[in-house]
């Protein structure tokens, strides 16, 4: 997954989180103490939910870096053998 679209989805989930949390506690009658002890028991249950994706996207990113790294490794040695072999043609003559 690139690294511009873990992002819109990251966003996309805490604004959308952030919205439905002010949505269900605020439109819903109930005593000032009771509304904020819910406040803070879904922004509990948010943080957790943020930190899990975070971990999820921060793996996933990190697993694409590992494999794009390694290939370029690969090809990079390729390069550099190919043109040490050019170069020693080259120079034989």
């Amino acid at each position: 997954m690139g690294n511009k679209n873990a992002q819109n989805v990251l966003t996309g989930m805490i604004l959308g989180a952030i919205g439905g949390l002010l949505a269900g506690v605020l439109i819903a009658p109930d005593k000032g103490k009771n509304t904020r002890k819910k406040i803070k028991s879904r922004a509990e249950d948010l943080g957790d939910s943020l930190k899990d994706s975070y971990h999820k996207y921060k793996d996933e990113l990190r697993e694409g870096y590992d494999k794009y790294k390694k290939e370029f490794n690969r090809k990079k040695e390729e390069k550099i053998d190919h043109l040490a072999e050019e170069y020693d043609e080259l120079t034989k003559k």
